[in-house]
């Protein structure tokens, strides 16, 4: 993060520089004004701070060698022709999740946060608790750890109806798979429906 003392000096640099060169008109441009300098060394200093956003209704993305991150897609069947039929089959897998937990992950339940599927935003947003094991005793004290699932809905290339996923873990390097195996049981349901499912992977299992 920038300082105080570093963005002013930023700016300095920014106005010198430009000040400089508004000085050396050539025979086919205009003498700037000074309002030209300020309003041009205003805008260097400001363009590299702006942030980029993400194009509406966009999960964010995993880190390029993250542990503890899955991003995917689950493509529904040509059968399923409406976003509601997408978010009624979204529903009714999610439901089938046990709140006790499954293959030795999210032993202290999950729900909805927020559950905008049929508005713009096309998005459900869960939070998943762990079981309490070492790590959980050793660093987090006690408390399960929070993992956050976002399911949105989208189209793929050929217009079919799709779900982009996003399974993350809030805290440490690595979920020793917890992601990978949420994800694996909510696909397996999802297969049976029809649905094309990937194998959920990290990105850095992923080729370069």
């Amino acid at each position: 993060m920038m300082t105080s003392r570093s963005i002013v000096a930023t700016v300095v640099a920014a106005f010198l520089c430009i000040s400089a060169n508004a000085l050396v008109p050539n025979a086919h441009t205009n003498v700037p004004t000074r309002r030209d300098v300020l309003g041009q060394a205003a805008s260097s200093f400001l363009a590299p701070l702006v942030i980029g956003t993400l194009p509406a209704n966009a999960l964010e993305g995993c880190g390029r060698a993250s542990h503890n991150c899955i991003r995917t897609a689950w493509v529904a069947p040509s059968s399923i022709t409406t976003p509601e039929g997408v978010a009624q089959t979204i529903r009714d897998v999610l439901n089938t999740y046990p709140q006790k937990g499954q293959a030795g992950v999210d032993c202290n339940g999950w729900k909805i946060v927020n559950d905008a599927l049929e508005s713009d935003a096309a998005i459900i947003t869960l939070e998943f608790k762990s079981c309490v094991g070492p790590a959980a005793l050793a660093i987090n004290l006690g408390q399960p750890f929070i993992d956050d699932l976002k399911l949105e809905i989208g189209k793929d290339a050929s217009d079919k109806f799709k779900v982009n996923v996003l399974s993350k873990s809030r805290m440490g390097s690595t979920d020793v798979s917890v992601n990978r195996k949420r994800l694996i049981y909510l696909g397996n349901q999802l297969k049976e429906k029809g649905w094309s499912v990937p194998d959920p992977k990290y990105p850095y299992e992923m080729s370069p």
